[in-house]
C-alpha cells in the first residue's frame, strides 16, 4: 500500500454548492463587472459572475416550487454557461445533475433519463426535438426545460423556457435550505463512458466532490502555478473550457475556472481556428486537454498559422499522452516550460503535466511531482489524502516495484457506487478500494506508469501485447496523423495486433506502416493483424478511443 507524498488537503466541510455560491459572491463583489465566461467563437458576448449566483438561486426557487428535491436533473446541452448555474440551483435544492452528451441518440439519452430516475431535463434549442422524442419513452420526466437561441423565439408547448425560469424570485423565507448530508447525498450523477461495458451512473456526493476540489487547487497553487510565474494571479489569467462538461475532467475545469475566478473560454464544441485563435488573443499559459489535442497541436498546419508562444504548461487527462507526441510539442514549441529529470532516464520532459484519474474516482487520483524530478511517461505519484495499490488481478497480491498490476485506490474522493447497480459496485469497490481495471507499476520513487486497460490488454500466444504502446510508436511516424490499435481473433495466436491509421499522405503505405514497427517491437508485438486506414480514428468527446467501434469493423469469423 502506497501514501501520498504530498501535504493533505483539506475535506469538504459543507455542501460544495455553498463553497462555490460565496466564491462567486467574492469575485463580483471584488470585480463587479468582470466576466465569468465569454463565447469562446464570440469573444465580446460574456456573462457576469455575478449573474450566474443570482440566476443559481432563480432556478432553485423554481425548481422548489415545481417539487423538484433531492431528485435527479439531466442536462443535455453543449457547453453553454447555463450549465453552471443551472448545476447550482439544482445543488441548492439537494439535488444532483446528470450529464449527458448532445451528440447522443434518443435511444441513449432515454436509457440515461430512465436509469438516472430523472425528474427534469435542461435542453437547448437544436437538441429539443431529439430530447422530446426521449422523454416520450421515459414516464420519470416531469419537465423539460430549455434554452432558445434567441430570447424572442417561440416556446414550444409542453416545456419551459429557461427566460421563465431564471426570472423567478428567490425568497430565503419561503425557499428553504436543503439539509444536506455530505458524505451521501449525490451532487452530480456522471456516466460511465461505455468503452468496457453499459454505462452506469457513478453518485458522487458533496465530500467527494468539494474535497477533489480542494486536492486540486493546493497542487496547483504549489506545484503548477510556480512554474509559469511568481506573480500568478486567477482572476486576470482566462481558461479554456472545450472540454465536455458532462465528462470529469470538463466538469472540473469548469468548477476550478469558477471558483478561481478566473473568466472560462467557453466554446460549444472544438474548431480549429477559433481554439487557435482564442488562445492568441486571450494570451492562455495555461492549458488543460485530452490527448487529441496534443496530437492536433503536434501535427496539425493550420496550428503553424497563429502566434501560440503564450502557452507555458499543458496539463493532460482523460488518456494516455504519448512520450513521442510529447517530445515532439516540446521541439515545436520552444515556450513551454521544461524541467529536469533523473539522469538513468536520458531526456528532459517537457511540461506536458500528465496526471490520471477516472469518473469513479471524482476526477484525479495522480498527479506529478513537479518540485522534484519527475520520469517520463509517468501520471505522477497518488494525489493528497489518497491511498494506492498495485495487484496482481488474479490473485489480489500486491505487487512490488516495477511489476505490473491492477491499479486500486482508497480514499474520500472515491464513488459512493454505481447507481441502482449493488453488483457492479461490489466487484469495483472491494473493502473500499476501487478497482480500476488499469494496470501499471510504480518505480522506486512511487511514479506511477499506465501499462493500459485491463480488458483492452491483447493477448497474442499467452503474451501481452499493450495498445498504448504500439500507439505511441505509430504516432512517432511523421507520416501519421492519429491511430489505433486492437486485438483481432486468430485461431493460432489467439489475438494479433491490428493498427487504425489516419495518414498525412496517400503515399504512406501497409508495407510502411509495419516496416516502422518492426525493429521497434518483439514479435509477438509486429502488426500481423494488418493495417487499416481510416479518414479518423473514433474517440468519445473525453478523448478516449472507442475501440468497440473499431472491432465492430473486424469479422467476427477471420
Amino acid at each position: 500500500m502506497i501514501a501520498s507524498d504530498y501535504p493533505s488537503a483539506p475535506l469538504a466541510s459543507e455542501p460544495y454548492h455553498e463553497t462555490l455560491l460565496r466564491a462567486l459572491k467574492k469575485h463580483y463583489e471584488t470585480g463587479k463587472n468582470k466576466f465569468a465566461f465569454v463565447d469562446g467563437e464570440r469573444p465580446e458576448r460574456g456573462v457576469t459572475f455575478r449573474l450566474v449566483h443570482d440566476q443559481a438561486y432563480s432556478i432553485s426557487a423554481f425548481l422548489h416550487e415545481k417539487g423538484f428535491g433531492k431528485d435527479v436533473a439531466c442536462v443535455v446541452i453543449p457547453n453553454l454557461w447555463q450549465y453552471a448555474p443551472f448545476f447550482l440551483g439544482v445543488a441548492l435544492r439537494g439535488g444532483a445533475v446528470s450529464g449527458a452528451s448532445a451528440m447522443f441518440t434518443d435511444f441513449e439519452l432515454q436509457r440515461q433519463f430512465v436509469d438516472s430516475g430523472a425528474k427534469v431535463v435542461l435542453t437547448s434549442e437544436d437538441y429539443l426535438e431529439k430530447v422530446l422524442k426521449a422523454v416520450k419513452q421515459s414516464p420519470n420526466v416531469k419537465m423539460v426545460i430549455y434554452i432558445p437561441k434567441e430570447d424572442d423565439h417561440p416556446v414550444p408547448e409542453g416545456v419551459v423556457s429557461w427566460n421563465k425560469v431564471v426570472r423567478t424570485r428567490y425568497n430565503p423565507k419561503t425557499v428553504p435550505k436543503a439539509d444536506i448530508d455530505l458524505d451521501k447525498d449525490m451532487i452530480i450523477l456522471p456516466y460511465s463512458s461505455g468503452t468496457t461495458g453499459s454505462p452506469k451512473g457513478v453518485m458522487l456526493s458533496h465530500s467527494n466532490f468539494g474535497t477533489m476540489m480542494n486536492i486540486y487547487l493546493k497542487h496547483e497553487a504549489t506545484n503548477i502555478v510556480p512554474l509559469i510565474a511568481n506573480d500568478w494571479d486567477y482572476q486576470r489569467e482566462k481558461l479554456m473550457l472545450f472540454l465536455p462538461f458532462y465528462h470529469a475532467f470538463g466538469f472540473g475545469l469548469l468548477n476550478l475556472s469558477l471558483l478561481q475566478g478566473s473568466t472560462g473560454v467557453v466554446f460549444k464544441h472544438f474548431e480549429p481556428n477559433q481554439f487557435c485563435r482564442a488562445i492568441q488573443d486571450h494570451k492562455i499559459q495555461l492549458l488543460p486537454l485530452v490527448p487529441p489535442i496534443l496530437v492536433f497541436l503536434a501535427k496539425h498546419p493550420i496550428c503553424d498559422q497563429y502566434n501560440l508562444s503564450s502557452i507555458k504548461v499543458l496539463i493532460c487527462g482523460a488518456a494516455p499522452a504519448g512520450r513521442d507526441i510529447c517530445e515532439e510539442l516540446s521541439k515545436k514549441y520552444k515556450n513551454i516550460k521544461k524541467c529536469p529529470v533523473k539522469v538513468f532516464y536520458h531526456f528532459m520532459k517537457p511540461h506536458v503535466i500528465v496526471g490520471y484519474g477516472m469518473t469513479e474516482c471524482t476526477m484525479a487520483s495522480h498527479v506529478p511531482d513537479l518540485k522534484n524530478n519527475v520520469p517520463f511517461g509517468s501520471v505522477g505519484k497518488v494525489a493528497s489524502n489518497l491511498r494506492m495499490k498495485i495487484i496482481d488481478p488474479s490473485t489480489g497480491k500486491e505487487m512490488p516495484a516495477g511489476m505490473p498490476g491492477e491499479i486500486c485506490i482508497k480514499g474520500p474522493t472515491v464513488m459512493l457506487g454505481y447507481l441502482g447497480k449493488p453488483d457492479a459496485t461490489k466487484s469495483t469497490i472491494i473493502n473500499g478500494w476501487l478497482h480500476t481495471g488499469d494496470i501499471g507499476y510504480v518505480d522506486e520513487y512511487r511514479n506511477l506508469f499506465i501499462v493500459d486497460r485491463l480488458k483492452e490488454l491483447i493477448k497474442v500466444k499467452g503474451l501481452q501485447v499493450a495498445p498504448a504502446e504500439l500507439e505511441d510508436l505509430l504516432l512517432a511516424h511523421p507520416l501519421i496523423r492519429d491511430a489505433a490499435v486492437i486485438g483481432i481473433p486468430d485461431k493460432r495466436s489467439g489475438e494479433l495486433p491490428r493498427a487504425f491509421v489516419v495518414r498525412a499522405s496517400d503515399s504512406l503505405t501497409e508495407e510502411d506502416v509495419k516496416a516502422w514497427i518492426k525493429d521497434k517491437v518483439s514479435s509477438h508485438k509486429q502488426l500481423a493483424g494488418g493495417v487499416e486506414f481510416l479518414r479518423e480514428i473514433p474517440k468519445s468527446p473525453a478523448g478516449k478511443i472507442l475501440r468497440r467501434v473499431l472491432r465492430d469493423r473486424v469479422p467476427s469469423k477471420l
